[in-house]
């Protein structure tokens, strides 16, 4: 015959209301834990200009590789919808929008100045 187990976790908490500090050999109050600092506002790889994802590659073949297997790691699946070129301060950036699998779009900057026009 088969017996059925049930598993019941109990768990309890200790709360004091004493002001003072804990009789002898009582045990010490746990110590609170303090929630870890909110990082400063985080810019996402690639969103805008200022963030744009800079491309290692030396021709404009291997930099498109690049630039789709970087999309395709980050977003999963996808479909190019628009490229344009920008020139800021210099630099040279592709700018990709793309439709991902959940149909949202995304913008992705890319600074392209390594292998533009190679």
């Amino acid at each position: 015959m088969r017996g059925t187990w049930a598993v019941i976790l109990i768990e309890v908490a200790a709360l004091s209301c004493a002001s003072g500090p804990p009789a002898p050999g009582a045990a010490a109050p746990l110590p609170t834990a303090t929630p870890a600092p909110t990082p400063a506002t985080q810019v996402e790889e690639g969103s805008s200009s200022q963030a744009a994802v800079l491309v290692e590659a030396t021709t404009e073949r291997a930099g498109i590789a690049w630039e789709n297997d970087w999309i395709y790691r980050h977003y999963g699946r996808f479909r190019k919808k628009n490229v344009a070129l920008a020139n800021q301060d210099g630099r040279k950036l592709d700018v990709i929008t793309v439709e991902l699998a959940d149909h949202s779009e995304k913008v992705v900057y890319f600074d392209i100045t390594n292998f533009f026009g190679k």
